[in-house]
């Protein structure tokens, strides 16, 4: 069946007109199959294509077609040979799909194995030992990995992104390879296991690297690189050594884009100045040598490009997953071993086990301020293809005999402590995001009306930021609640930001018109940088990678931004509604949008296009929105010299020099002084991908006299989840009810919408964790049929 309402003839790609520059010789090994993402501008269609690379070329062409969709939008894909699955990623609906055996004469279906994704994923691979699929996301900076099955997902890396695009694995030697399109982190080509561990750079010194293969056969990588004078492919032995450029043609010629290797050929897709979409051929044992090219024209565009066979993807007698115990994932090691992952949230025992800490919230997640409650929901759930994505946001805190009405929120993700600012009780409230707790009031402001906070997560003091908005002031406080400064020289502020490193704030005015004002985090300084666009501003938000400030307001839909100087101001995007308030992670802004004072959405637009990305209806007003994950809070890992020791090596050409040694008993002294220095000061530096939380947060004397006060709720117990039909499932004991909260912050973390989940059966004998089997969100699959042709 086709997807869609077009006739399947309709789309039976034709290569006519393409260039033959030489005839298929028949060295290309049997078996080998070509397989391509392509979009049909004449039929606004989208599809799957193959074609045996051994076929002699004829004028006219035909390429077998299948998933054949005008709803859809593929863009890159894998292929295992050995069972025929292809995985693709469908860019508009943000789906991975994963087909039966391609090749089959018969109607087949596509299965979605993963979701959520950005519109960014340019790059796939398939680990055919072990039967999982990873991809690199460019919107959310990370790479994910699943299984055939599609039972949930692992974050292999997502640190030290900023533009991923291609990735390729090799999973007999244990290794995932992927490149790096960006600026702050320059172009480059990373490596690690297939478990995401031992991640090194190998190859650098690149300009554009689009996309990577893996040669099996050699044990050699090729890659695209896009550079100034020409585009190129070049290649290197598995560890960046051997370095040598393969193809080079030059940049007017246009850009490669994807590429494939196999016994005898380079594949790569050429994106033509003159706008024709090509396929060339280029002959591994002779560099630079074009064999022959297909130029299928302007009408159709190649996305990706791969080649399978049984040479390439190599099977051996037994597979490193063979007989595994893991409970969740099981992936490809060196020398035919495995290794065990959980899925996202989850902690992984010795014995190949899994299981979730409910004590803890899981980062990445978001904030909002809704009717009558605080709620969180991870991310992904905006790029989800769902018709009920409500059923997925959890309320961490709501109100009962007072209801809540949050007017601001901050979060230190670091200290794991949540600020908001509750209009209803005139106070500023902290709780800890774990452990269960009552918020603890901090700070009462009586007849004011708190907008906007922010925190300072760099100081040892530990500083909260506020704005109010009817008293005309704004002020910070330790995070005990002790005043430390309150100005007087506001007008209406509606919303502030600060940038840590940059030591500033900023803050919007409602006044006529509407203006952004920036001063030192001391409050020296103060100075007017320019009017802006909204005139009722009513959020804003600090890139700190772009040094921009983003600011909405509620008689606008445009989205502005504006520099640090105040020099440059720019409409970025346009939300769907007028915005209450913004924030960002990776590479979205994040907005809440209430259109009316009973409904609202979250909306997710991307930050460099403008374009929508996504959207959840919270099915109440919203208020405040925050997002809390170490990437928007970054702390940098200071580095020490220590200069001490130096062995300087004499030069033949230089009769000045010498060597310095420091010798005899205070030399050696010295030098174990130096050593215990340097291992002190890479344990109190290094950071792993997830650390652990500080345990105190206020930096003065000790804590706040009222923490004392506060009751420390026991996490549920396994039985009490598998029998209750709550998400917060805790027994509140009657405690810190004077504020007329109605539970503490405290929620059951579950892992992001996932399908047909593996049933976890057995509670782990570690009492701080238990297993979830219960309340888990099951997102049906999503299938496509397909018809063949030929």
């Amino acid at each position: 069946m086709v997807v869609g309402n077009m006739s399947p003839n309709c789309v039976v790609l034709i290569l006519a007109g393409f260039a033959v520059i030489m005839t298929a010789t028949g060295e290309e090994a049997a078996g080998n199959r070509m397989y391509l993402a392509v979009f049909d501008h004449r039929y606004s269609a989208t599809y799957i294509e193959w074609i045996e690379t051994k076929k002699p070329l004829q004028n006219e062409t035909l390429f077998s077609i299948s998933y054949v969709s005008l709803d859809h939008h593929w863009t890159a894909l894998a292929v295992d040979y050995h069972t025929g699955n292809v995985t693709f990623h469908d860019k508009e609906n943000h789906w991975i799909f994963l087909s039966d055996d391609f090749v089959l004469e018969d109607d087949g279906t596509a299965d979605s194995i993963a979701g959520g994704t950005s519109g960014g994923v340019n790059g796939l691979a398939i680990d055919w030992l072990a039967k999982n699929v990873y991809w690199v996301d460019e919107g959310y900076n990370w790479i994910k990995m699943t299984n055939y099955t599609g039972g949930g997902e692992v974050v292999i890396a997502d640190v030290g992104f900023e533009k991923p695009s291609g990735i390729a694995c090799h999973p007999s030697q244990g290794y995932l390879f992927w490149t790096e399109l960006g600026d702050k982190y320059p172009p480059k080509i990373e490596r690690s296991t297939m478990a995401g561990n031992n991640r090194i750079t190998i190859v650098d010194g690149l300009t554009e690297p689009r996309s990577i293969v893996v040669d099996t056969i050699l044990d050699r990588i090729y890659w695209i690189d896009n550079n100034a004078p020409a585009i190129k492919v070049e290649s290197s032995d598995l560890d960046g050594n051997g370095r040598r450029t393969e193809v080079s043609e030059p940049k007017s010629l246009g850009v490669f884009d994807s590429i494939a290797v196999d016994e005898d050929y380079i594949y790569v897709v050429l994106h033509h100045i003159s706008l024709d979409n090509i396929i060339r051929y280029y002959k591994k044992a002779a560099p630079n040598e074009l064999v022959y090219e297909y130029n299928v024209g302007t009408a159709v565009k190649l996305l990706d490009l791969c080649v399978a066979g049984p040479n390439i993807q190599s099977q051996p007698v037994t597979s490193p997953c063979d007989g595994n115990t893991c409970e969740h994932y099981c992936v490809s090691a060196a020398n035919n071993n495995h290794e065990c992952l959980c899925r996202d949230s989850y902690v992984l025992h010795p014995n190949g086990t899994c299981s979730i800490d409910l004590t803890t919230y899981q980062q990445p997640f978001c904030v909002i301020g809704r009717t009558n409650s605080i709620s969180s929901f991870h991310p992904t759930l905006l790029h989800y293809d769902l018709p009920y994505k409500a059923e997925y946001i959890f309320d961490i805190l709501s109100g009962t005999s007072v209801a809540i009405d949050v007017t601001a929120i901050a979060i230190d993700i670091h200290s794991n402590l949540m600020f908001f600012a509750d209009d209803s009780r005139n106070k500023i409230f902290y709780a800890r995001m774990e452990g269960g707790e009552y918020p603890v009031a901090i700070h009462e402001y009586g007849t004011g009306r708190i907008d906007g906070m922010a925190v300072d997560w760099l100081t040892e003091s530990l500083i909260l930021y506020y704005v109010d908005y009817v008293k005309e002031t704004r002020g910070s406080m330790r995070y005990d609640g002790e005043s430390l400064n309150i100005q007087y020289d506001v007008t209406k502020p509606t919303s502030i930001a600060i940038d840590p490193f940059s030591r500033y704030m900023f803050w919007t005015e409602e006044t006529s018109p509407a203006k952004l004002v920036r001063s030192d985090l001391d409050f020296t300084n103060r100075r007017y940088l320019t009017d802006i666009g909204p005139q009722n501003p009513t959020g804003m938000t600090v890139d700190l990678k772009q040094k921009r400030i983003y600011i909405v307001g509620s008689d606008s839909t445009m989205i502005y931004s504006i520099n640090y100087e105040g020099t440059i101001k720019e409409i970025i995007g346009r939300s769907k509604y007028p915005a209450i308030d913004i924030t960002i992670y990776q590479d979205f802004m994040l907005l809440a949008e209430p259109y009316n004072s009973m409904n609202g959405i979250v909306e997710a637009i991307h930050i460099s296009t403008g374009e929508h990305e996504g959207s959840i209806n919270v099915n109440s007003s919203i208020t405040a929105i925050e997002f809390a994950d170490e990437s928007t809070q970054p702390v940098p890992i200071p580095t020490t010299k220590v200069a001490a020791m130096t062995t300087v090596a004499k030069s033949p050409n230089d009769e000045s020099s010498s060597i310095v040694l420091i010798g005899g008993v205070g030399g050696a002294v010295v030098v174990i002084i130096i050593l215990l220095i340097v291992i002190i000061c890479v344990v109190l530096t290094k950071r792993s991908k997830r650390p652990e939380p500080r345990q105190e947060p206020f930096a003065r004397d000790g804590p706040h006299p009222n923490v004392a006060a506060v009751n420390v709720i026991e996490p549920p117990t396994y039985e009490s989840i598998a029998t209750g039909n709550e998400v917060n499932i805790i027994d509140k004991k009657d405690l810190g009810k004077e504020e007329g909260f109605d539970n503490a912050l405290y929620m059951t973390c579950l892992p992001p919408p996932r399908y047909s989940p593996s049933p976890v059966n057995t509670p782990a004998t570690d009492t701080e964790y238990v297993d979830l089997n219960v309340n888990a969100p099951t997102v049906p699959n999503v299938t496509y049929n397909r018809n063949l042709f030929s």
